[in-house]
């Protein structure tokens, strides 16, 4: 296993219009979960709770996430590409079976991502990584065998 494919929402878009989602100005490099980029300071985003599990599972639940406000081009999945999001930031990635199951977990720098993750996705049982902003603890993409 030597590729990967990073997937933004897998579950679908993010409901900006949900009652409890909040508008608010980026002060710092927010990381918007759509077009995998840091938002720019003065950029308008939308927190919304999302859930990115598309099975049922005890490990599913809804959390908060960035998204730009008046839209932006969703990342692009290639084989190997990384998003700007990666690097500079503390993981936590999150390995699951076909039935979303948790089978492994690691934390690492972003700087090791591309690295670590092939053997992750390696592992017996593994379908599918979630990987997480180690710090806040929110969702911040999907990862596939390429």
């Amino acid at each position: 296993m030597n590729s990967f494919v990073i997937t933004p929402l897998p579950a679908g878009e993010v409901d900006a219009q949900a009652r409890d989602a909040r508008r608010r100005v980026a002060d710092s490099p927010l990381p918007c979960r759509r077009c995998l980029r840091n938002a720019a300071i003065g950029d308008e985003l939308v927190l919304a709770s999302y859930d990115p599990f598309v099975l049922r599972s005890p490990y599913a639940g809804e959390g908060p996430v960035f998204v730009h406000a008046d839209g932006c081009a969703p990342f692009a999945p290639e084989p190997g590409r990384l998003s700007e999001q990666v690097a500079g930031r503390q993981l936590s990635v999150r390995a699951y079976d076909g039935e979303a199951m948790m089978l492994d977990a690691a934390v690492l720098a972003g700087e090791r991502f591309a690295e670590r993750v092939p053997d992750l996705l390696d592992e017996d049982g593994v379908e599918f990584l979630h990987v997480h902003f180690a710090g806040p603890g929110c969702f911040a993409f999907r990862v596939d065998r390429a």
